[in-house]
């Protein structure tokens, strides 16, 4: 359908009503269809979905919270895919989503009310929800850690469901769930388990601190057998027996994910898992024979210092135990998601392995900024065929296993080693990770990747990439507008504007925004698109950090940061793209009609749009 200009008549205001939405979503989709756009991504870290009921201080996406927050973002502002964070198992010691587990999801991520459900076997009811966990934070829009991780928190409750669970006859349809959950999971759930059995034995997670034989369990694959059967016969101080929970907690998380995963596909909408390279200590305890004992992955941090962030898988054993480890891994994760980011998905091909310095007590050396210090090997570890091997022969070895095309697979190549392993990436099909936060002259702009040149970041094709203003770990992109003077001229050029509008921090941060509509793939975090100031991660901070979760009235929020020039003005964005294409005339217009709607006042949500307008 070709939408004309608008009737400058029609009484718009700041939101739009719902049947004027419509008409919005028409043309906006008419704009993408000019521009050639393919995915527009929001980054959603689970903790940051608000909860509307029984608010226990932490957000999930496997909840129906989150789709209501995903059907807003994609009428409003074209998202269709969601990248999640990693969803691996934290602690209240260590929150960072990176710091996860590599199989075992995080039991804080379950959606405690969908156990009230008859495809969950009602395992908790109304009354449980005025437990004081369910009542006691006053947090919105932090996430309250000390709550989740309470002695009677989302664990206990978690406990109190399993109790219920194991009264069921083994015919129940939850029961055989179960089992065919845990055979279907065989290579890593029992391991998994029966840590934290040991954990429970010894007292303490830090495997460092078990005696021998607990650290060594899993020496080699098949394991220490005689102690792994003590192990399983351990209960916790309730009489629940500590592997058999863990596995029912996985088997709930699991469903739970898997359910949510198919009720965005029927909205329009992929999901991206995030497949941290880093691994947790669970992971280099249950599969000990495919790391290195003594190396961790390491980075270059500057003035001749290297951090040390993460065990290392043994490359010597590819093929081998580290080959099947990382297999599994992967397979896994594309059940689990219709794409993938790689994190640092440069050490899978060209790795940088540091040996970590020790204090002479033995314990770590850290600099002033958190950074674990290492040596960086002189003799680092080579991939076979000039680093292609772990990309081709594993994970996308795994993606075909699981029919998940090669360009949703995105490959986070900043940083590190990424101009190196660039070449084995090429013909591939699988699309590059990249933002313009650093952009100028030389780098990081969409005209530069497009333009030919004998960088390996030019000659581009659009669908080769993916693009952002920042990721997960950089500033707001309002803080960065505050400091992009020197970007001023690029985008002015690029997108054909006045360059002396760009000292106005709103409209560079627009002009940013813009810039990843001129090309097939963008994303943007959530705090972005919101028009908050806020970060989701600032490097080696431990303190008010993982913590932004949006606000349950996050439409509100939205376009009263709209009426203030911040947040994902998406008509806005899209004709500015089209004016730097040289787009239709009356689709410019139209879009920018709108774009100064979602300036204006006015009510502020679809729903009083409604009663304003309609009389709804």
């Amino acid at each position: 359908m070709k939408i004309s200009a608008l009737n400058s008549n029609l009484n718009f205001k700041r939101a739009l009503t719902s049947v004027e939405k419509q008409s919005y979503i028409d043309l906006t989709n008419q704009a993408r269809q000019e521009l050639g756009l393919n995915t527009t991504s929001a980054t959603i870290f689970d903790f940051s979905v608000p909860t509307f009921d029984k608010n226990t201080g932490i957000g999930t996406t496997f909840s129906n919270d989150a789709q209501e927050l995903a059907m807003t973002l994609k009428a409003m502002c074209g998202i269709n895919a969601i990248q999640t964070g990693p969803e691996g198992e934290i602690s209240n010691y260590t929150r960072s989503p990176y710091s996860g587990t590599s199989f075992s999801l995080g039991k804080h991520l379950i959606d405690l009310k969908k156990l009230k459900e008859d495809n969950y076997g009602n395992l908790l009811n109304d009354y449980d929800f005025d437990m004081p966990y369910f009542n006691r934070t006053t947090a919105e829009e932090s996430v309250d850690y000390n709550n989740i991780f309470a002695p009677d928190g989302q664990e206990a409750v978690l406990k109190l469901a399993y109790s219920r669970f194991r009264e069921y006859d083994s015919n129940h349809p939850l029961k055989l769930e179960f089992e065919n959950f845990k055979r279907e999971n065989s290579y890593w759930l029992e391991k998994d388990a029966v840590f934290e059995a040991a954990a429970f034995v010894n007292q303490t997670r830090d495997i460092r601190k078990w005696p021998k034989r607990d650290q060594d369990i899993y020496e080699n694959p098949k394991g220490d057998e005689n102690r792994i059967n003590e192990l399983k016969q351990v209960s916790d101080e309730y009489g629940n027996n500590i592997v058999d929970f863990e596995e029912f907690a996985q088997f709930i998380a699991d469903k739970e994910q898997k359910e949510a995963k198919k009720q965005f596909n029927e909205k329009g909408i992929d999901i991206y898992g995030d497949s941290q390279i880093g691994f947790s200590q669970k992971d280099f305890w249950a599969h000990k024979s495919a790391f290195s004992k003594n190396y961790e992955f390491g980075c270059d941090i500057g003035h001749n210092n290297y951090s040390c962030w993460s065990p290392s898988i043994d490359f010597n054993k590819i093929p081998g135990e580290a080959e099947e480890f990382l297999f599994h891994k992967f397979d896994l994760f594309f059940k689990r998601y219709d794409g993938a980011r790689i994190d640092a998905a440069w050490q899978y091909i060209v790795p940088l392995v540091c040996e970590p310095l020790k204090n002479k007590d033995g314990s770590d050396v850290f600099d002033g900024e958190g950074n674990k210090l290492g040596n960086k090997l002189k003799n680092q570890p080579k991939v076979k065929n000039n680093g292609e091997y772990i990309l081709k022969n594993i994970i996308l070895k795994a993606a075909d296993k699981n029919n998940i095309p090669h360009n949703k697979i995105h490959l986070e190549l900043l940083g590190g080693n990424s101009y190196d392993a660039l070449d084995a990436v090429k013909n591939t099909g699988t699309t590059l990770i990249h933002i313009t936060r650093y952009a100028g002259k030389d780098w990081g702009r969409v005209k530069y990747y497009e333009a030919k040149g004998e960088s390996k970041y030019q000659n581009m094709k659009p669908g080769d990439y993916i693009i952002g203003a920042g990721t997960h770990d950089d500033d707001s992109l309002l803080k960065q507008a505050e400091h992009g003077k020197d970007r001023i001229k690029f985008l002015a050029d690029d997108l054909r504007l006045n360059p002396s509008s760009l000292h106005n921090r709103e409209n560079m941060a627009k002009a940013i925004t813009a810039e990843l509509f001129t090309t097939k793939n963008q994303f943007m975090t959530l705090p972005d698109i919101l028009g908050s100031e806020r970060r989701i991660n600032t490097p080696n901070t431990s303190e008010d950090n993982w913590d932004y979760r949006a606000s349950k009235d996050y439409e509100r929020d939205y376009h009263e940061n709209l009426s203030r020039g911040k947040g994902l003005n998406y008509p806005d964005a899209l004709a500015k793209a089209l004016e730097a294409k040289n787009g239709p005339r009356y689709m410019i217009d139209s879009l920018k009609y709108y774009a100064d709607l979602l300036h204006q006042n006015g009510p502020m949500t679809t729903k009083e749009a409604d009663r304003l307008y309609l009389n709804a």
